[in-house]
């Protein structure tokens, strides 16, 4: 690790439209770095603080992923299960193209979920959906059903959109653990691993503790303060598999931790066999599916059963084994499992749609982990 360079790529990010952040890296279960930089409020009064938190949207697909993938391990959950054996809404899709509205040939499949691969979309706006989601005791279950009801967009498992997919996927654990989907990550992820400061509905006190929220201006490196919220969290009754968790880096590196010690972490917690790591970090697109997500943005990398996974380290020019896997989400969150070599980092940050962040520093962080000392 260059950690100078580091500190120094840390150091210059709220001079670059990032006012807020902090990063934290474990090795073989212990910390071996963490920098924070800048203010966590936009008056400048609040340093960064280890009790900060933050929305870390699609970082949420990383729990959403492990708490599923339990299931497949305890033969609970089948990855060819189609969807409607546990949401019946999905039993006749149709697909919508430009020639119309036509019947879906094949069945939605679980791993299609996992893989984004089933042809949903990313639209809350949907009339089932949204329909769903005003009905007094609307819950998980009953929204993500509603995902079911209008045309998808392809035939699942022959392309890659990211989408709702994980929502649907929440949905799923529910069903089958009999468990409501934040209460069985609270009970299998959160409380056994240490994530005091994890959930996805936090009360009044935890939401004092927010970072404030900001919109990135990729042309020129500067960003606005916006309100502090996460659209996805669409009520107290939806637990969002897809992007509704709250976090920080000191709670979130301990998932990423254990996924990084083959499923085991430091203090001998079992949440996932070695086995089942494995599974996560490889890729399951299809040449087509692999075309859609590759040129998307990650060069070098495909999809597993719990976001990227590392394929190509010549052609992605990182630094990185293949095998290691993570995400990242809307405010700019990083997360990175390497179970080779026991490295996990993650990174937080509240900064909306900053592209310049996931195309040109996350990629520099990551390297800068796996680099030589000088």
């Amino acid at each position: 690790m260059r950690v100078k360079e580091l500190d120094r790529l840390i150091d210059s990010l709220p001079g670059l439209g990032f006012p807020g952040v902090d990063l934290i890296v474990t090795e073989k279960g212990k910390t071996v770095y963490r920098r924070m930089a800048g203010y966590s409020d936009a008056d400048k009064t609040r340093p960064v603080s280890e009790k900060d938190l933050y929305w870390i949207f699609s970082c949420s697909k990383v729990v959403t992923c492990t708490a599923a993938m339990r299931l497949v391990e305890e033969g609970k959950l089948g990855l060819w299960d189609k969807v409607s054996d546990y949401l019946p809404t999905f039993a006749n899709l149709t697909i919508a193209d430009k020639n119309g509205t036509r019947p879906c040939p094949t069945d939605m499949r679980i791993v299609h979920l996992f893989t984004m691969t089933g042809g949903l979309d990313y639209n809350f706006n949907a009339p089932a959906v949204k329909e769903a989601t005003l009905k007094p005791g609307s819950g998980t279950v009953s929204i993500a059903s509603a995902m079911g009801v209008g045309p998808i967009g392809f035939e699942p498992g022959t392309r890659y959109r990211y989408s709702l997919c994980h929502d649907v996927l929440a949905a799923v654990v529910e069903v089958v653990s009999g468990v409501r989907f934040a209460d069985y990550c609270r009970d299998l992820i959160f409380d056994p691993l240490g994530m005091t400061e994890s959930g996805f509905h936090p009360d009044a006190g935890q939401l004092s503790r927010f970072a404030d929220m900001y919109r990135y201006h990729n042309w020129d490196g500067t960003s606005e303060h916006v309100k502090c919220e996460n659209v996805h969290s669409l009520h107290q009754g939806y637990d969002s598999g897809g992007a509704g968790v709250f976090s920080n880096a000191g709670d979130f590196i301990k998932l990423m931790t254990a996924l990084a010690g083959r499923g085991t972490s430091p203090e001998g917690y079992r949440l996932l066999k070695p086995e089942t790591v494995d599974m996560m970090r490889k890729n399951y697109l299809v040449p087509a599916a692999l075309a859609d997500f590759v040129s998307w943005r990650l060069y070098g990398y495909g999809w597993g059963l719990c976001g990227r996974v590392h394929m190509n380290p010549a052609f992605s020019m990182s630094l990185s084994p293949a095998g290691e896997f993570g995400w990242d989400g809307a405010a700019g969150a990083f997360c990175m499992a390497d179970p080779d070599n026991q490295i996990a980092a993650y990174f937080s940050t509240h900064v909306l749609g900053a592209s310049y962040l996931y195309r040109e520093i996350h990629p520099r962080m990551r390297n800068l982990i796996y680099a030589p000392e000088d």
